[in-house]
């Protein structure tokens, strides 16, 4: 008898033994949430409520519910204002209850469920916003806030997915706010892709893709590449000035990162670039009121 499908199986091995899973109670997380069970982890099961819907809290209940059915330990929260706020501050209060419950359970690793579909939006939207050096997509393996989030179905397309859950008789809660595309993502994956397939064929979904896994890989390269330049509290005008144009501005967004720098624009780096050329400003302004001066052939941050 042959083994039973499990998309992405290699990647949701490789993964440590102790986890924790993000469960909106959607099909993609649900569906991952079985699978990890499947080839054996124990996760821990997270659900974090918006309250942007009114039946919300059935969510909340289904994935609990989920959880019981399957032994695993069960972790939610709730967002303590539903009222005006931006889909970033829902982002940052859902990871904020991320890495507390990481620190109380003393489990670093988070599993996502993003898949290749929400690459290629991801990948789109960062394109569309003028995002720079970080147009790459979304990274398999990345840190935030002391969490070490695991995307292991990158590569896998969300038909895949939908297909396992419906061979396996998956049941999910459908978010009825996915249709609204007063919310960018939704923009994205509901009128621009259906119309850029349209005009250029259906592969431009796999073109993007395609691209993005290139610029990751790439960026990866260029940052390891510029490490060692972005050390230390000041750079050497001489020694940027003497390197490719594209490895002075990837030190420059690392370096400037490294002190602290926060909401770092092209044109931030290049007012600081334009540092290392011998013009009569010696002084950029920067975020926060901070600003980069150069003197005595070095560059540093104030």
């Amino acid at each position: 008898m042959s083994t039973p499908f499990i998309p992405g199986e290699p990647a949701l091995s490789a993964l440590p033994e102790l986890l924790l899973v993000g469960v909106s109670g959607g099909v993609d997380s649900v569906a991952l949430l079985y699978a990890l069970v499947r080839i054996g982890r124990r996760p821990v099961v997270l659900h974090f409520d918006h309250g942007w819907r009114a039946d919300s809290g059935a969510d909340a209940a289904f994935v609990k519910e989920q959880a019981r059915k399957l032994g695993l330990k069960y972790l939610g929260a709730k967002m303590r204002s539903s009222k005006n706020h931006r889909e970033a501050d829902a982002r940052a209060a859902r990871f904020a209850f991320f890495a507390k419950a990481a620190r109380r359970l003393g489990i670093p690793d988070l599993v996502l469920a993003h898949h290749a579909d929400d690459q290629v939006e991801t990948f789109l939207m960062q394109l569309l916003r003028g995002s720079g050096a970080a147009g790459r997509g979304m990274d398999p393996v990345s840190e935030r806030d002391g969490l070490i989030l695991h995307r292991p179905w990158l590569g896998v397309w969300k038909k895949e997915i939908l297909a396992y859950a419906r061979r396996h008789k998956l049941t999910w809660r459908e978010d009825v706010t996915n249709a609204d595309t007063r919310h960018r993502r939704n923009l994205i994956r509901r009128r621009a892709l259906p119309y850029l397939q349209k005009q250029f064929g259906r592969q431009v979904v796999e073109n993007l893709f395609r691209a993005a896994e290139i610029a990751r890989a790439e960026s990866e390269w260029l940052d390891a590449l510029c490490a060692g330049m972005a050390k230390g509290l000041e750079l050497s005008v001489k020694a940027q000035r003497a390197a490719p144009l594209a490895q002075q501005r990837r030190t420059l967004l690392r370096w400037l990162q490294a002190r602290g720098v926060k909401n770092i624009s092209f044109a931030d780096v290049e007012a600081v670039r334009g540092l290392l050329e011998n013009v009569s400003s010696a002084k950029v302004n920067l975020s926060a009121g901070r600003f980069a001066r150069r003197r005595a052939g070095k560059i540093f941050v104030e």
